[in-house]
């Protein structure tokens, strides 16, 4: 993950300052409408196919090394450029890498927040420009999540830019329409347009009511016991320590 970090920080910074690898059309694109662009135009299954077998080998390579039979250590792929050859020296490459890698994790975490929220590419600073006008050269950066506007068209769709209101920097989710709490629009991972939303708001409200139960039940089995039942002074053995007729109640209800 520290790796790919690294890579994928570099890789965003890159794009924002204009940097691409050919005149194509298909690249030029935001850092976040890359993925899309990519999968349109077909290089994203070449891409997932090139580093599954990477993946593949390093799998092997991983088992091999949990049943002990390489003394390989973890993440060590035998390259060796650039690679110190005393063990001093060795150990302070991987505390480098070690730290640059969780910087770089946090890092693009920030970089895609900021440049969601703030509609500005890298480095995200006031610098005087503003959001393109057209919706051929309006950038991901400008809008957020938002699509941009069909060819010919002048006027958004308001249901396109409408934003989630505990999420702001998501789309306001439509399956939810209808439901109570529609208006906080928190659906980040789109249940609502995959699945019945009636059927997972009844789920929902299954388990909390299940959950509120539980709750007040194992703080009052501290200082309550029915008539009947063993005492169980620790309430997370209580499973365990039941009568019969007790479980046979709670299948019950």
């Amino acid at each position: 993950h520290g790796r790919i970090c690294m890579l994928a920080t570099l890789g965003w910074v890159a794009t924002d300052l204009g940097m691409r690898v050919s005149d194509n059309a298909a690249f030029q694109v935001s850092s976040i409408d890359a993925h899309l662009s990519m999968v349109k135009f077909g290089s994203m299954s070449q891409m997932l196919v090139w580093l599954g077998f990477a993946e593949l080998f390093g799998f092997m390579a991983m088992i091999r090394m949990y049943q002990g039979k390489t003394d390989r250590a973890a993440g060590d792929f035998g390259l060796r450029a650039l690679y110190p050859k005393d063990e001093a020296g060795q150990y302070q490459m991987q505390l480098k890498e070690l730290r640059n890698g969780r910087l770089a994790m946090l890092a693009y975490g920030g970089i895609v927040t900021a440049a969601v929220l703030t509609g500005k590419p890298w480095p995200f600073f006031a610098v005087g420009q503003s959001c393109p006008k057209t919706a051929g050269d309006r950038s991901t950066f400008c809008g957020g999540l938002q699509k941009a506007q069909a060819r010919g068209s002048t006027a958004p769709r308001r249901a396109e830019m409408e934003r989630s209101t505990s999420l702001p920097f998501l789309p306001k989710p439509a399956g939810l329409k209808g439901l109570v709490g529609e208006e906080q629009g928190f659906d980040p991972l789109a249940f609502a347009e995959t699945f019945d939303a009636m059927w997972l708001r009844e789920a929902e409200l299954k388990h909390g009511r299940v959950s509120m139960v539980a709750a007040v039940g194992f703080v009052t089995e501290q200082f309550v016991n029915f008539q009947g039942f063993t005492p169980t002074p620790n309430a997370n053995e209580a499973i365990y320590s039941a009568d019969p007729s007790g479980w046979a109640a709670l299948i019950f209800l």
